[in-house]
């Protein structure tokens, strides 16, 4: 079974992405990475929660699809705490999930989860 990468017509957004470095500076604030515009990509405000007998918790605010083909530039890793930004609104990169070809070992797409 062939599967094609995610329909480029679908990909109508773009996103900013500043990748986390996972160190902080004299101040104490959280450093990053030079930002790099990513065109290509789906941005859907789709709320993802978390239910238990208890609370519901709020996981993302929405979820960015990034195509391993069209999607560009494609940094070479998505890393949670990352800050991106979409139509003026900044979110939070909580998890990154890389979505493989079902018959070989490379990614298809990602599925960022952002609040």
């Amino acid at each position: 079974m062939r599967v094609g990468p995610l329909p480029k017509r679908w990909l109508i957004h773009e996103i900013i992405y500043e990748c986390y470095t996972g160190q902080k500076d004299d101040w104490g604030n959280d450093l990053y990475e030079k930002p790099i515009t990513i065109k290509f990509v789906r941005f859907d405000n789709s709320t993802v929660f978390s239910r238990d007998n208890k609370q519901t918790k709020v996981l993302a605010d929405a979820i960015v699809f990034v195509d391993a083909k069209y999607s560009n530039p494609l940094p070479a890793i998505f890393k949670e705490q990352s800050k991106i930004y979409f139509n003026g609104k900044d979110y939070v990169l909580q998890k990154a999930i890389p979505c493989y070809y079902p018959d070989k070992d490379a990614i298809h797409h990602w599925e960022l989860e952002v609040i």
